[in-house]
């Protein structure tokens, strides 16, 4: 007799608080994923372009990896609670507590650490948000990231009531001071990378600046960013799937064209650290046009020269009339990010 197996994602119903769920399968980040990257999104942070620099600024015989790169591989691990996802809501507490070379093999756990079901309104169906709590681990068993995310994810009965209701403040996107200075390198040579590359550091910018970025992307290849990270979540690749009728944008794609135009206002930003908040206000379609604006909420100086920078960074769409929810100006996301300069 021939058995069927109909695979299919978990639903809203499916989680259980403290389960840790189906681990993906562990990426070795290469030369191509970082090629990729860039064909995608024309990164133009210095350290993982420039191999010569890298190798005399870290020490490091390997390239460094974007860390959108990195970060994306980490979500996409994440994606086998989200393959009904309806969109991602925030991310919270996310810190690169070490750098991410080439040749580096990344590994994600994830866990589901609380459930609230969200309210019924007539005439549609039951969902709920799922609290995920991402670790991930390279080769030598190091903590690269450790954050939370959550998800949107319908209900297998569009009539459930499953009485989760819990408190999702309780994920606070509060950054300790200390646990970003952890994760400067110190082996870092910031003062020979101020001495070979001219331009503003982190001395000329001022706190409170906003820059506009003219440039903008128009988001293209969405589906392939998916593919790449292992992404399971089908609204990126399904538009069946989809509540809007057509593919949803995976976030990290937004999120790698805002960090990609940031670089355009401060070129020599030296690499991420961390995120405060990082919140997908409203979708965003494979078409629309993607412009950013910055502000530096903040500097703190560290003592090897150089310092943090704490920017808010809000992403804007245009989209056709054609395109679901069109118009101009339509804000998509609200990032917290915390970057290193020298």
């Amino acid at each position: 007799m021939m058995t069927t197996v109909f695979v299919e994602g978990p639903y809203f119903e499916d989680f259980k608080i403290g389960e840790f769920l189906e681990p993906a399968p562990s990426i070795t980040i290469t030369e191509g994923y970082a090629t990729v990257q860039q064909m995608l999104f024309g990164d133009r942070l210095r350290l993982p372009l420039d191999h010569h620099l890298c190798k005399e600024v870290t020490g490091s015989d390997r390239t460094l990896v974007n860390p959108s790169m990195a970060f994306g591989v980490a979500v996409g691990q994440t994606t086998y609670a989200t393959q009904h996802v309806m969109g991602n809501l925030f991310y919270r507490g996310v810190v690169l507590k070490k750098p991410v070379y080439i040749a580096d093999t990344l590994s994600t756990t994830t866990k589901v650490v609380a459930l609230r079901q969200n309210k019924s309104k007539p005439g549609r169906a039951a969902t709920g948000m799922v609290v995920l709590e991402m670790r991930v681990t390279n080769q030598t068993g190091e903590e690269i990231l450790h954050f939370w995310r959550c998800p949107m994810v319908p209900c297998r009965d569009g009539d459930a009531e499953t009485g989760h209701a819990d408190d999702l403040a309780k994920i606070s996107s509060e950054l300790s001071l200390d646990s970003l200075l952890e994760a400067v390198p110190s082996e870092w040579d910031l003062s020979l990378y101020r001495q070979k590359i001219k331009g503003i550091h982190f001395n000329e910018v001022e706190a409170g600046s906003h820059y506009v970025i003219e440039a903008r992307d128009t988001v293209t290849t969405a589906p392939e960013l998916t593919r790449l990270t292992l992404n399971l979540a089908m609204t990126h690749t399904d538009a069946g799937a989809s509540v809007y009728g057509k593919r949803l944008v995976y976030g990290g794609h937004t999120i790698s064209i805002a960090a990609a135009q940031m670089v355009r206002a401060l070129p020599n930003v030296v690499t991420h650290l961390g995120w405060r908040h990082c919140d997908h206000v409203a979708p965003v379609f494979e078409n629309d046009i993607l412009r950013s604006e910055i502000v530096v909420e903040k500097k703190t100086a560290i003592e090897s020269g150089g310092g943090l920078l704490d920017l808010t960074i809000k992403v804007y769409a245009e989209r056709g009339e054609n395109a679901p929810k069109p118009g101009k100006d339509i804000q998509v996301l609200d990032w917290g990010l915390v970057v290193l300069m020298a």
